[in-house]
């Protein structure tokens, strides 16, 4: 939102339907193949590149697996970055603890991930599930209340025992109130517009696990409809209202992660440690559909042996490595929203369903569908829309990735980046 002002209420709204329309589209192009294929219907490894096969023939199939272990593979590399921030802020406070730093924070996590990224798929991590969604309907809720105490003052902590004014702050820290005038400017330029965007699109990177949930399910006639439930339940209990609030209270001074924008107390705590966890499983999520695919290319059975232990180690520990080489997670959001992402969530997914459909004629015993002309026409704008501003997106990511003034040394070869 700092990128884009007010503008990236659009962004987000306009890239929030276009994705809920993407999924809906994936999930029909699986029902279509059951229809066509009947030894698909049972989990399969990699659905998403399947539907490209049979859409597009096996390039495409190519192209999808790797556009989605890129994604798959970056976003979790992103939530563990977010993550070591966070516990390392949250350490401060311990004597144990407070000597570690980010990049040790960055190691700790992925080993203590790793156990939890051995299950075989997502319908076997449920737990994993029900985890992250009760951990990000709680740190939804502190975020909510924490960006409301700050609407008024601006909370900042100080070093000495007595404040300015004399008063005590949240759990007894001192800090001084000041008044500021909070600004919300538009874009500066192009390039900041289109960094901004690659940040919004990178919260719709989910798109391409979908199939691999809907596999895993009893009745898959019902996730058409609960794609379009989850999207309104995230666009406008989480996306709208935690941007909205926090671009209004925080404007030009909000940062990549809003938590870095609350006031120091215990709201920020809770709601630190909330989503922490929430990243966290997020990212096992994330890894299983990578971890399944580089499996079947290797011919590794589905049952547990300890092929997938050595697989699924040498997986997390290149998250680990990548996170250490690009220690700011910002640059790599913006990388992935514009280019991966905004293939796999937003134009492949379309291209597939209009493929599918065309070839109806070759399936004559298989239900017929048709798309009304608004609908193609609106189909194929999206997909134009959706190209070029992916692709003015992916440009100005890879100009601030290179960027001499912007770059920042990898872990490994920074001396003071390291405590263990």
């Amino acid at each position: 939102m700092a990128s884009t002002g007010w503008y990236g209420m659009a962004v987000l709204l306009v890239n929030g339907m276009i994705a809920c329309l993407s999924g809906v589209c994936l999930a029909k192009c699986w029902l279509i193949l059951e229809e066509r294929y009947p030894q698909l219907r049972r989990p399969q490894r990699n659905p998403f590149a399947l539907i490209g096969l049979k859409a597009n023939g096996k390039w495409m199939s190519y192209l999808c697996s790797a556009v989605m272990d890129l994604t798959f593979f970056g976003a979790p590399v992103v939530f563990l970055l977010i993550c070591s921030d966070q516990i390392h802020e949250l350490s401060q406070p311990s004597r144990l603890l407070k000597h570690l730093t980010v990049c040790d924070w960055i190691v700790i996590l992925g080993l203590l991930l790793l156990p939890f990224t051995l299950w075989g798929s997502p319908a076997d991590c449920w737990p994993v599930a029900w985890l992250a969604l009760a951990t990000t309907v709680g740190g939804l809720v502190f975020l909510l209340f924490a960006i409301g105490m700050d609407a008024n003052l601006t909370v900042t902590n100080t070093t000495t025992n007595i404040t300015t004014n004399g008063s005590i702050g949240v759990d007894g820290i001192p800090y001084t109130t000041t008044t500021t005038t909070t600004t919300h400017p538009g874009p500066q330029d192009w390039r900041s517009f289109f960094l901004g965007f690659g940040i919004i699109t990178f919260g719709f990177g989910g798109a391409a696990a979908f199939p691999t949930i809907q596999t895993d399910m009893t009745d898959r006639l019902q996730f058409p409809k609960a794609i379009c439930i989850a999207f309104c339940v995230v666009m406008f209990l989480f996306y709208l209202p935690v941007s909205i609030a926090g671009y209004y209270v925080y404007g030009q001074l909000v940062t990549d992660n809003i938590l870095q924008s609350l006031s120091k107390g215990w709201p920020k705590q809770t709601a630190s440690v909330l989503f922490t966890v929430h990243l966290l499983m997020a990212a096992v999520m994330l890894l299983n559909p990578v971890a399944q695919e580089f499996e079947h290319w290797l011919n590794i059975p589905q049952n547990f042996t300890y092929k997938r232990l050595i697989t699924r180690s040498v997986l997390m520990l290149s998250v680990v490595f990548t996170g250490l080489s690009v220690p700011k997670f910002g640059k790599i959001m913006d990388l992935l929203g514009g280019s991966t992402i905004m293939l796999m969530a937003m134009i492949l997914p379309t291209c597939f369903y209009l493929s599918l459909v065309s070839q109806q004629h070759d399936w004559p015993d298989c239900p017929k569908r048709q798309i009304n002309i608004k609908l193609k026409l609106f189909m194929l704008l999206t997909i134009c829309m959706g190209l070029v501003a992916g692709c003015a997106s992916t440009y100005f990511a890879i100009v601030e990735l290179v960027d001499p003034d912007s770059f920042i040394y990898p872990c490994y070869l920074q001396c003071n980046a390291w405590i263990l």
